[in-house]
């Protein structure tokens, strides 16, 4: 008689579980299309060109970034005024967005084309025993980042001041 009892309940919970995967499987579904749209949204909230300036003490100092989506992977090119034209590699998860370039990370979050975050150096996890080491180092930690977006993602496909200028020029006095 106890046998005759299990057997339906085994089979009501099998029945259950196949009802909760096939509810499952539906779910991710649906989810997945919705984090595919959530990404391609997060992607064009930082596509385009972006006037920074740094506050602090920090390796850069103010210039332009401009972020491209090249074969689905988003690409930064920094032109800082201090060191230069830099890349960088750009992850982007709602609206935090972060740069990470030769030893420093640029991380902080986006609102109504305004980024606010934090340029910081990347921790190794390298200890050195140097007390010049140690000096440096402690130089520069942290400093505040701030950019506004100056050019849309649809302007952004065109070549910019990131880019190299022509040598060439048109002169009016060719015959």
């Amino acid at each position: 008689m106890q046998y005759a009892l299990r057997d339906p309940v085994r089979r009501a919970s099998a029945a259950q579980l196949i009802l909760l995967l096939s509810g499952a499987v539906l779910a991710a579904g649906c989810a997945s299309s919705e984090s595919t749209q959530d990404s391609a949204a997060s992607q064009a909230a930082v596509v385009g060109t972006w006037e920074y300036k740094v506050s602090g003490t920090a390796p850069l100092d103010q210039g332009v970034f401009q972020i491209a989506n090249e074969d689905g992977q988003l690409r930064g090119i920094i032109r800082d005024r201090r060191v230069g034209r830099l890349r960088a590699r750009v992850d982007v998860n709602d609206s935090r967005l972060e740069l990470t370039l030769d030893g420093l990370r640029i991380s902080g979050h986006i609102e109504d084309d305004q980024f606010t975050g934090f340029l910081r150096r990347q921790e190794w996890g390298v200890t050195s025993r140097r007390r010049t080491d140690r000096r440096a180092r402690s130089q520069f930690r942290s400093a505040s980042f701030y950019a506004k977006r100056v050019q849309s993602a649809t302007a952004a496909d065109e070549p910019s001041v990131l880019e190299c200028r022509s040598l060439l020029r048109e002169v009016d006095d060719c015959h």
